[in-house]
């Protein structure tokens, strides 16, 4: 009887192919995730599809090439290396390839592409909107249209378009709470988004791929649209404040506080509450951990209500008592090389650094440094340099880092 030999997935692959998804696998793939198996569904998920599909191959082997020049201590010259560069371009060129023929593949797999390579672009350190962000807004149009179809192809995964659906609105969550200009996404919600703040009927989930809450994400995205209404009416005016301006973004931020002290009084009294069957894999550890990611979110929202909304000072205390709280819970959570909530931090730690004063700063530098030396992400290295920028070229206290931005015009997440 003749033993069929099991078919080998990577043999079509070239040896460097290889190494480089091997490593995605093993390596790359921990600092994306807060828990192993998280890490084991991404990859259950993406890789066996990234086989079929060469737009999304090249996707992840450029995320991995990025994670590998970090490891070697070149995080600085990831957007240079020739090989990172051919690596997305390869992914680009059969990206609209896959895109001029959408039958040929499922649209998670496309969407799944626009995904990795607006991670790419993000890790790497990019800072231009017309990388990462068109990507983002790409991703949403795949939605839409794989929705107007009629949702998932015969072909897809539940689950997987789940997962991207969360990927999705955490990235447009995270950019409106940090960014400038029109939040992405402006004028749309995900199904179960309410902006009546814990009126929806479905549980306050604490979702382990994003670090914070469902309604969180909501007030994340409300506080983004709030302030470009506020700098819309401010533009109209020619840069004068015209008093219904002033008067509707002050009660805009009185209601998402109230709204964020809502959720901060629940979650202080209970445990989290998770995806169903998300709770049962993981450690006690682990969800006492993402609970502080949790709270270091929900104090960086704070700041960005009394920041960009408000205009409060960044010397006063109720926005230092919220500087000082996320970094004692990024300390409390403590350094990780992945499969830790410690991998989301760099968006909470840069808004506090944002504001910090003093040892503060030190703080914010050191956690930092040792978040990079930790997870090898190119771009937490650049947030902290972008810091620093900001805090040598701030005007004075009352210039916020959306008002910095359009200073200079760049464009940057700090992710």
């Amino acid at each position: 009887m003749a033993l069929t030999r099991p078919v080998d997935p990577f043999a079509s692959l070239t040896s460097d192919q290889k190494a480089l998804l091997h490593h995605f696998l093993n390596d790359a793939s921990q600092v994306t995730a807060s828990h192993s198996g998280m890490q084991q569904d991404i990859c259950k998920m993406l890789v066996p599809m990234a086989l079929q599909t060469p737009s999304l191959l090249y996707a992840t082997m450029a995320l991995s090439a990025i994670h590998l020049q970090s490891l070697h201590n070149q995080s600085e010259n990831v957007k240079s290396a020739p090989d990172i560069a051919r690596l997305m371009a390869f992914s680009l060129e059969h990206f609209r390839k896959e895109l001029q023929n959408p039958a040929d593949k499922s649209s998670e797999a496309l969407l799944a592409t626009a995904r990795t390579l607006c991670l790419a672009e993000i890790h790497s350190g990019a800072i231009h909107p017309n990388s990462w962000r068109a990507h983002i807004e790409g991703a949403k149009a795949l939605m839409d249209t794989a929705d107007h179809q009629g949702g998932l192809s015969p072909r897809s995964s539940a689950g997987f378009r789940r997962y991207l659906d969360r990927w999705y609105w955490s990235i447009v969550s995270l950019t409106a709470l940090t960014g400038n200009g029109r939040p992405i996404g402006y004028g749309s919600e995900p199904p179960c988004a309410t902006t009546d703040m814990g009126q929806s009927a479905a549980p306050d989930y604490l979702d382990d791929y994003w670090g914070f809450t469902v309604s969180l994400a909501t007030i994340f995205r409300e506080i983004g649209a709030a302030a470009w209404r506020n700098h819309q009416g401010r533009q109209a005016a020619q840069a004068t404040v015209v008093d219904g301006t002033e008067v509707t973004v002050h009660s805009e931020a009185a209601a998402l506080e109230s709204s964020l002290r809502s959720l901060m009084d629940q979650g202080a009294g209970a445990p989290p509450a998770f995806y169903p069957g998300v709770a049962e894999g993981l450690s006690a550890e682990c969800i006492r951990q993402l609970s502080l990611c949790n709270e270091a979110f929900q104090h960086s929202a704070l700041i960005q209500i009394h920041r960009r909304l408000r205009q409060t000072p960044a010397s006063s205390p109720e926005v230092q008592r919220s500087v000082k709280r996320i970094l004692e819970c990024t300390a409390l959570i403590g350094p990780s090389p992945g499969l830790s909530p410690w991998v989301m931090l760099t968006t909470p730690l840069f808004i506090a650094g944002c504001e910090a004063r003093g040892e503060d700063r030190d703080q914010v530098r050191q956690l930092l440094s040792s978040l990079h030396d930790t997870i090898h992400i190119p771009n937490v290295m650049q947030s902290l340099k972008f810091l620093e920028q900001f805090w040598s070229n701030q005007l004075d206290e009352n210039e916020g880092w959306s008002q910095y931005l359009d200073r200079m015009r760049f464009d940057f997440i700090p992710y």
